[in-house]
């Protein structure tokens, strides 16, 4: 479809609304590519499906500054995008290659999103600039790094994610060290059918690191078990397992067991004739009730927030629509109305008919 320039948003700046004006022509669009891509990029693209598309993927309070134009067109047969950045500020902005960066990843996002494709799309970036002198950053990002980092930014960001895949490791790989081996062996074994017998040999790690004053580690480690472990008996399990540990407090650990495992704090310290034990369990119990206070709180201040919300979007409905009915009332088409606003026709005809 093509946009006059007196078509174009006014929110739009001149430079902006002229670009996009221009661009929506096909011939304008074809040679602007044809002169300006790279000869193998040129060599893949079927230009006859080259396709401007509505969406915009820079910061609202950049877009005086910055526009930019989404074009799908096929590479090889498959979809994918030209994605072009207008800078046209009188202070261009040294950090525009970090921006590329995030528009091309948002680009990505958006078509796996609406395609539900595992596929990323190839979107090849290009910037306009429109400046009155000539631009004067690197368009490299890599050129962003300090010098000592910028080589070792390339080659961590091209080469493929390091994956530690702890179901490869052996056993006898984790206990080599003494505190990732105790992790690694944990969340490795957390899904055995029965962890028992694993955390009878896992013990003689705990020891070592007992050795170290580690208790405040080790409580970790237990709970941890006591929570996601597989067990037949948890409690049971828990208290014989301590027995073990010289440093475990024994009542500061049956608090924490009861804490994990949903049991009632108030009837362990009764039982056992502590009034300490229920004076802890008080305090603990005063504490939920001011998180869930304060939460409450939060949640009447995000109802405000709420509906403040839903109040500015019905005055920016209203105010879009005062504005179609001024374009239509001016007699533009209800096609153009609808290419430049995303309502369809249908719609208009309801709205402003």
């Amino acid at each position: 479809m093509l946009l006059r320039y007196e078509e174009m948003p006014q929110k739009l700046s001149p430079h902006d609304r002229f670009t996009r004006a221009s661009l929506t022509h096909p011939k304008v669009a074809e040679e602007f590519f044809q002169k300006n891509l790279p000869e193998k990029i040129k060599k893949m693209i079927d230009f006859s499906s080259l396709k401007l598309n509505k969406e915009s993927f820079i910061d609202d309070h950049l877009k005086l500054q910055i526009s930019d134009m989404l074009f799908s067109v096929n590479f090889n047969e498959n979809p994918g995008f030209i994605y072009l950045l207008v800078e046209h500020a009188s202070t261009p902005q040294p950090l525009l290659p970090f921006r590329m960066l995030k528009y091309v990843m948002a680009i990505m996002e958006d078509h796996l999103k609406r395609t539900k494709s595992r596929t990323l799309p190839f979107v090849f970036p290009l910037v306009l600039y429109t400046g009155k002198k000539a631009y004067p950053y690197s368009m490299d990002l890599f050129d962003l790094f300090s010098k000592e980092e910028r080589m070792l930014a390339k080659e961590t960001l091209h080469a493929p994610y390091p994956l530690i895949d702890l179901s490869q490791a052996t056993d006898e790989e984790f206990k080599k060290y003494l505190w990732f081996g105790s992790m690694g062996l944990l969340l490795k074994h957390i899904h055995d059918g029965d962890i028992l017998p694993f955390f009878k040999r896992f013990l003689d790690l705990l020891k070592q690191i007992e050795k170290q004053g580690e208790t405040r580690y080790i409580y970790t480690v237990i709970s941890y078990i006591a929570i996601a472990g597989k067990l037949p008996d948890k409690e049971g399990f828990f208290l014989q397992a301590v027995k073990d540990l010289e440093t475990v407090d024994e009542e500061e650990t049956m608090q924490s067991l009861a804490e994990y495992l949903n049991l009632d704090v108030f009837k362990i310290g009764f039982e056992k004739g502590r009034k300490e034990e229920i004076k802890r369990a008080e305090q603990e119990r005063l504490k939920v009730e001011q998180k869930l206070l304060k939460a409450e709180q939060a949640h009447a201040k995000a109802e405000q927030e709420r509906a403040k919300a839903e109040q500015e979007c019905v005055k920016s409905q209203l105010e879009r629509l005062k504005l179609m009915k001024v374009m239509f009332s001016k007699g533009m088409s209800l096609e153009t109305i609808s290419d430049i606003t995303g309502y369809s026709q249908k719609e208009l005809k309801l709205i402003l008919t």
